[in-house]
């Protein structure tokens, strides 16, 4: 649980220096970052994704209003190290909605001794929406200064029912909980 949120915690500071409209912003592109190629057992796209056990309905009971929050992130790596990472935040009241969307690509360098590997950004695009407050939305492309590396901690753990997932962890301290990602297809 601490893990999720810490996690969480990480994707909310994205979205929230995502915030700063910029009108006429040009898309960066940062050459030529590191990579290596990527393990066989983590090729692929990988997703992991929460919501919340309530719903909201209308006061008549007939009409479904939606969920008040729902988060998912999403990674998708190429054999040849080019990655591309994904991140939907969404909250709603009951009236208004919260929607966040980050996207990155670039490269992804592996260091097989620590078992880590380090997310080099070199373009994306962070996106907000608010239904009640139409006028803070924002589409835009990610500043330079805001490409930055993220290393993680990674292992792969098969469950009882044969499912295969990706842990993922902010530091390497074995009693730290992870992340858990399942293989996906979009």
């Amino acid at each position: 649980m601490k893990s999720n949120l810490v996690f969480t915690a990480f994707l909310v500071v994205v979205l929230l220096t995502a915030c700063e409209k910029t009108d006429g912003a040009e898309d960066v592109l940062i050459p030529n970052t590191p990579k290596s190629e990527v393990p066989n057992e983590l090729t692929g796209k990988w997703q992991n994704g929460t919501f919340a056990m309530s719903n909201w309905w209308s006061y008549d009971g007939k009409q479904y209003l939606g969920n008040p929050y729902t988060r998912s992130t999403a990674f998708s790596f190429q054999k040849n190290g080019d990655m591309e990472f994904f991140q939907v935040i969404k909250t709603f009241t009951g009236t208004c909605s919260t929607e966040g969307f980050t996207t990155y690509k670039g490269t992804v360098k592996f260091d097989h001794a620590n078992q880590s590997f380090t997310m080099y950004p070199q373009s994306g695009n962070f996106r907000g929406f608010y239904s009640c407050a139409s006028g803070s939305n924002f589409n835009r492309p990610v500043k330079k200064e805001e490409l930055k590396p993220t290393t993680f901690y990674w292992s792969t753990e098969t469950d009882s029912n044969g499912q295969k997932w990706m842990v993922i962890k902010f530091d390497q301290q074995a009693s730290s909980q992870g992340t858990y990602f399942k293989p996906a297809n979009w």
